[in-house]
């Protein structure tokens, strides 16, 4: 089943054309990839993607419906949630302050009250479902302690925390290992597959869409990988595909590459 599709998509900044009539579909339950040299419009791509920019021309279509022109948070109460490069979380309140604060958003969206409205205290189930995520991402233990405190690694896995508490169908993840030291980046591809174990908390499974520039982490997480250059889709296919394509290896792999290694 299709969950996202991209349909002739047209990006322009001015007189600046930067995505060319992009098309893709991503498939429920994969892990999605969108690589490419830097300049090759994956940042673009990615914002039309979630809403933080419009396309030109062309359609987004979320789980069935158009999203094309709808902003973010429209998007996100229809299921799609969004990880940046740099976490986004609030630093001067507790860790497990920052995800009760993505629970209580979520209901109240969607209308839930299970605490009066005098309480100044989050309900004990709320409580509850933010250690469950903390302990699912591996911060339990630091519960307590304030984000700004959190090394980068723990605050990228806390952000994902947040997003998961908005129990998205899919996880839109811009760099999730961006300036992470080798052991943060193993963590994290962990936490990415178990992620797409737990499901989207519904019964149905979890979709997974990245930018990364790691080749290691794409090869060993990815089902199909997208392949831009100068704003065009130059591939799209399974990891050996992509691996094995001249095209892609001479626009951004390179010949001779390690990147082309298998991951450890």
């Amino acid at each position: 089943m299709t969950i996202l599709s991209l349909r002739g998509i047209e990006k322009s900044y001015g007189p600046i054309q930067v995505l060319h009539g992009i098309e893709a579909d991503v498939e429920e339950g994969e892990i999605f990839a969108i690589i490419g040299p830097n300049g090759a419009g994956k940042t673009t791509l990615f914002k039309v993607m979630t809403g933080e920019s419009y396309a030109n021309a062309g359609t987004v279509t979320f789980d069935g419906r158009d999203v094309t022109n709808e902003p973010p948070h429209l998007r996100t109460r229809a299921g799609m949630g969004r990880t940046f490069q740099v976490a986004r979380v609030f630093n001067p309140i507790g860790t497990a302050d920052n995800v009760i604060t993505a629970i209580e958003s979520r209901k109240r969206a969607q209308g839930v009250r299970d605490a009066p409205w005098w309480a100044i205290r989050p309900s004990v189930t709320t409580s509850e479902e933010a250690m469950q995520l903390l302990d699912g991402v591996g911060l339990a233990d630091k519960a307590a302690m304030v984000a700004s405190e959190l090394s980068h690694g723990d605050r990228k896995r806390l952000e994902i925390a947040m997003t998961l508490a908005g129990r998205p169908r899919i996880l839109m993840m811009d760099e999730p290992t961006a300036g992470m030291s080798s052991a943060d980046r193993e963590q994290i591809g962990a936490l990415i597959r178990r992620v797409m174990a737990a499901g989207a908390g519904d019964g149905r499974r979890m979709t997974v869409v990245m930018t990364e520039h790691d080749m290691s982490v794409i090869f060993g997480l990815a089902s199909r990988i997208l392949v831009m250059n100068q704003g065009r889709r130059i591939a799209l296919g399974a990891v050996e595909e992509i691996r094995n394509d001249p095209q892609v290896r001479d626009v951004y792999l390179g010949k001779e590459d390690q990147r082309l290694e298998e991951p450890a």
